[in-house]
């Protein structure tokens, strides 16, 4: 008999995480106003997962009323679960382990976990049915019995986890294809697996209901409810997605829409947003930084000593639809263009131009009024000079935006990238 007094071994009340034998019948919200509640569970992260399957009748408490979310979960706990949930036929023979009595509690749910392919056991025909199994064992069990496949890039979708070296090379695939398919909940950091930490009830009760949202048997959680931001890649929310790595030493194309060229002075410090001009890719094909997301930064002017050595863009947010990067260390190569040296050769560059008003002063001075300023320029921009810095007011600095402001990344950026992870 189970030691366990939450648990019972009969077919008609057997209880492994309190989940009962009977069918799921598919419901319609993710936490209903008559889900079942139970007393230590109210303020839990995991409260909509718990409430939800007992509300659909997969799980139950204990007699006292509580769900003991933090207990950690049995190999023999969690064959019983894989055995109330899943309802496949079995793939290979019955068998019969060493360590498992035929009255054992959970004998007949170990069989059938193992027949439908959801667990193994251990050499010498173990089955260890009283070893606590590990959140990353419960992640391998049910990418095995659901026949889960690896079809992403794994670097891409293990970049999703800060601590993705400790993930056993054995599970890498298991964990990958989990994933993919939004099986993992990761509390309280949802960049952090914790592979070998213990599962606890609460961990299991959240992998059982994202298993049965990608089966079709329930709904996913409410994109509103806390506990959805702890879903690795939860596709129903925008803010739930891959972390995809730019490297360092990346090329980033940009544009600048106010003007094909911009012109300043040294010392002067402008406030400009760039265009991204093309899709970011990895080798894989996969979009990192999508065309037309916005990079704002600052043209700055760099010095030795009191020697202009020209102006330099400098990222500093990368903004990505309605999500920003503040960390972005990129930048462009000094430039230190001249003017043209003949009056003509002023007008036609400076074209359409847009300027600084310090720039606009300092072609006066340069064409001595022998242009009409006003018909060349089509726009005047507001910037500032850089404190404590020796000016050359009669120099121009003209710039191409979408030659001269092209980025590199100075360190690696990491994404949110859902949308280009191969499903």
């Amino acid at each position: 008999m189970n030691r366990f007094s939450g648990f019972s071994s009969g077919p008609a009340a057997l209880l492994v995480l309190g989940i009962s034998t009977s069918a799921v019948a598919p419901i319609v919200m993710s936490v209903p106003a008559t889900a079942a509640t139970f007393s230590d569970v109210s303020n839990h992260w995991a409260r909509p997962f718990i409430e939800s399957l007992a509300q659909a009748k997969i799980i139950n408490g204990f007699p006292d009323g509580t769900f003991k979310p933090e207990r950690p979960v049995t190999r023999a706990e969690f064959a019983a679960i894989v055995q109330a949930t899943f309802h496949e036929q079995g793939t290979r023979e019955a068998h019969k382990f060493n360590d498992v009595p035929n009255k054992y509690w959970a004998a007949s749910a170990i069989e059938k976990a193992y027949s439908i392919g959801f667990m193994t056991g251990y050499p010498n025909n173990m089955f260890r049915p009283e070893e606590k199994i590990t959140r990353v064992q419960a992640l391998v069990s049910l990418a095995n019995g659901m026949h889960l496949n690896n079809n992403s890039n794994t670097q891409t979708v293990l970049n999703a986890y800060r601590d993705s070296k400790d993930i056993p090379a054995y599970a890498i695939d298991s964990v990958v294809a989990a994933t993919t398919k939004n099986l993992v909940v990761n509390y309280p950091n949802v960049n952090f697996l914790k592979p070998n930490q213990l599962a606890t009830r609460a961990d299991v009760a959240a992998l059982i209901y994202q298993a049965k949202v990608n089966l079709g048997e329930l709904p996913p959680l409410d994109s509103q409810l806390a506990a959805s931001n702890y879903i690795v890649g939860g596709a129903s929310k925008e803010n739930q997605s891959l972390t995809l790595r730019v490297p360092q030493g990346s090329k980033i194309n940009v544009s600048y829409t106010a003007s094909q060229r911009v012109v300043v002075t040294p010392g002067e410090t402008l406030n400009m947003t760039l265009m991204v001009a093309n899709d970011i890719k990895n080798t894989q094909g996969e979009v990192l930084i999508p065309k037309n997301s916005q990079i704002e930064g600052q043209l700055v002017s760099r010095y030795s000593g009191n020697e202009f050595q020209g102006a330099q863009f400098v990222a500093q947010k990368l903004i990505i639809g309605n999500k920003s990067y503040n960390n972005i260390n990129a930048t462009s190569s000094l430039i230190n263009s001249q003017q043209p040296t003949n009056l003509m050769g002023i007008g036609r560059t400076l074209q359409n131009a847009a300027m600084t008003a310090a720039a606009q002063a300092a072609l006066a001075k340069i064409t001595g009024q022998g242009i009409n300023v006003g018909n060349i320029l089509s726009s005047v921009l507001t910037s500032q000079a850089q404190d404590n810095q020796p000016q050359d007011k009669d120099k121009l600095i003209i710039i191409e935006p979408q030659k001269d402001l092209n980025l590199t990344l100075g360190s690696d950026l990491y994404v949110n990238g859902l949308a280009s992870v191969q499903r």
